[in-house]
Order: C-alpha cells, then structure tokens, then sequence
C-alpha cells in the first residue's frame, strides 16, 4: 500500500463523521426553528438532534418565551467549521464553531404577529461554539454556547 493510500483510507472515515456531524448540526437548526414558530418542541425532532444542555436549554427558553406568547419568524443562517473531531473516542465527540447570522430570524408576538422591541445594541451576528457527542448511530449536539462576540 502506497503512503497516499493508506491517508486517504484514514481521512475517509474522518471525513464521513465530519459531514455527519455537520448534517446533524443543521438538521438541529431545521428542527430548532420549527419549535420556535410555534413556542414548543412537540411535533419536531429537536430530541433527535439535541442533547444535555443544548436540549434542555432550548426546552427552557421556549418556555420562557411561550409564557410572553412569543413565537419566531424566518430562520438564522450559519456558517460552521469543524474545528476538532476525535471519532476514534469511546464517545466520539466534535466541537464546531458557528457564525451565527439572525437577521432574517424575527421575536413576534404570536397573536398580533407585531415584533417583539429588542435592545438596539443586540449582536444578530455571533460566534457560537458547539460541542456534539455521537450516542449510537447519531451525532447529537449536547451544548450550544453564544459568545458576546460578533463574527
């Protein structure tokens, strides 16, 4: 077997968890944004996709917000980078960085459909850093962290 044989046989592994984790990453947003239309993760696969904090932290915030009747429009967009991928781990685990871009992502209330006021100085594009685990045969995202930083 040739030098260049045997790295690409590695790096094919590598690259098959990296393009599972980021499908799992984006089909978390898919499902994220479902259940923040309609203030609620019933009916979505954000279990599916989510874990731990990242899981229980999106349960959290839509209760809060259902309780103010707030529901959202539209959807972020991202732009995500794979930055550590350790497949060979018991757990395999990936962290990601996403720039985050909300833009296109309204608060509304969900009876008058009228925006919800947010702080002028607010950041609609931001860093988040993103751990995600693989439990059985799915990449999970088990934390989800914004940073006070713009990107």
């Amino acid at each position: 077997m040739t030098p260049s044989a045997s790295a690409s046989e590695s790096e094919e592994p590598q690259a098959a968890h990296k393009r599972a984790v980021l499908q799992a990453y984006n089909r978390f947003w898919e499902e994220q944004v479902k259940a923040y239309s309609q203030g609620d993760v019933t009916g979505t696969d954000v279990a599916k996709y989510a874990a731990a904090q990242a899981l229980s932290a999106t349960k959290r915030d839509l209760s809060e917000l259902r309780s103010q009747g707030i529901v959202t429009t539209g959807e972020p967009t991202h732009a995500i980078s794979v930055d550590k991928l350790q497949a060979d781990k018991k757990v395999p685990y990936a962290k990601l960085t996403d720039c985050l871009d909300s833009t296109g992502w309204k608060f509304v209330y969900a009876e008058s459909q009228k925006p919800v006021d947010m702080p002028k100085n607010r950041l609609v594009r931001y860093v988040t850093e993103v751990e995600a685990e693989k439990w059985g045969n799915q990449w999970k995202i088990v934390t989800v962290t914004p940073q006070q930083r713009s990107c």
